[in-house]
């Protein structure tokens, strides 16, 4: 038995390292044909991958932005990938009001409201020493956390 283990200590490293040195060349070609293929033809999954991923999932969908247009094409991608039920509800998520409208606008529909993903976000761009008064920024805080 010790002969054997003295073996496998040196012939497993060696055998190792030989496969290691053998599959890296190959490793660095395919991530770096990759990484080419994914910056030439970017994917614009903005607002878009998760609620894919859900659909795909076989959830019940609602949809909620300013551009109704865009909330279509998303939920007939999102019916094609086995979303039962998608709701499409233009509104604008920096509104009090219209947060709660279409609340309670989900609840109606589908009797009840599972979870909620708010992947809303708004950004000030400025110089730091612009920003004197900080409530200007009030609206953005509100909407990112």
């Amino acid at each position: 038995m010790k002969q054997i283990h003295k073996l496998l200590n040196l012939v497993l490293p060696a055998i190792t390292i030989l496969a290691i040195c053998l599959m890296l060349p190959f490793l660095s070609v395919f991530k770096f044909t990759d990484f080419i293929f994914r910056s030439l033809f970017p994917e614009n999954m903005k607002g878009k991958h998760l609620a894919y991923e859900y659909a795909k999932k076989g959830a019940y969908l609602t949809l909620i932005a300013r551009r109704e247009e865009t909330l279509r094409k998303v939920a007939d991608k999102a019916a094609q990938l086995g979303s039962p039920d998608v709701l499409v509800i233009p509104a604008d998520v920096s509104k009090v009001d219209q947060c709660k409208q279409f609340i309670d606008e989900v609840v109606n529909h589908f009797g009840q409201l599972d979870h909620l993903v708010c992947n809303a976000g708004m950004v000030f761009h400025c110089a730091f020493e612009d920003a004197t008064n900080l409530t200007t920024f009030e609206q953005m805080m509100d909407i990112n956390f």
